[in-house]
C-alpha cells in the first residue's frame, strides 16, 4: 500500500495571495495549487485602461514554492487584448502563449534587485499592470 505525500502550500505563497486579495479588492483571486507548495494564480478581472480592448481581462502567473526567494516570472493576460490604437504589442509583451490552459499574452518583466518578502512578490502584479498600461501610450 502506498500513500501520496500531501504537499501544503508554502506559507509565503499564502501570504502573497492575501496581499493580492487586498491589492485587487474588486477582483476574484483564484489559486490552483501545483502539489509542490506553489501554484497558478489568476486575478479576474483587472482594468488595463482605455488604451486596450477589452479594457478588462485576467492577470495570471505561477507562484513558485520557493517564494519569497524567487521571482514571479512571467505574467500573462488574456490573448484577446489589443491596443485600441491598432499598434502591435512590443517586447517584452508577446502574443501566442498559453497560461493554465488559457490563450494568453506573456509579459516578460524580470524583477531587478529582488526583495525577498511576500509583499514585494505581490507588488510584482501591480508593477506589471502599471507597465502594461504605460506600454500602450
Amino acid at each position: 500500500m502506498t500513500t501520496a505525500k500531501l504537499v501544503m502550500t508554502n506559507p509565503a505563497v499564502e501570504e502573497v495571495l492575501a496581499h493580492l486579495r487586498t491589492d485587487f479588492p474588486d477582483a476574484n483571486v483564484h489559486f490552483m495549487p501545483d502539489g509542490n507548495g506553489g501554484g497558478a494564480v489568476v486575478i479576474e478581472s483587472v482594468d488595463l485602461g482605455q488604451d486596450y480592448a477589452p479594457a478588462k481581462t485576467w492577470l495570471g502567473a505561477h507562484l513558485p514554492s520557493t517564494l519569497p526567494y524567487a521571482d514571479i516570472y512571467p505574467l500573462f493576460i488574456g490573448a484577446e487584448v489589443v491596443k485600441t490604437n491598432g499598434q502591435a504589442h512590443n517586447n517584452p509583451i508577446s502574443a501566442g502563449h498559453t497560461f493554465n490552459g488559457r490563450p494568453a499574452i506573456q509579459i516578460s518583466k524580470r524583477s531587478n534587485n529582488l526583495v525577498a518578502t511576500a509583499e514585494a512578490a505581490a507588488l510584482k502584479f501591480t508593477k506589471v499592470l502599471h507597465f502594461i498600461r504605460e506600454a500602450a501610450k
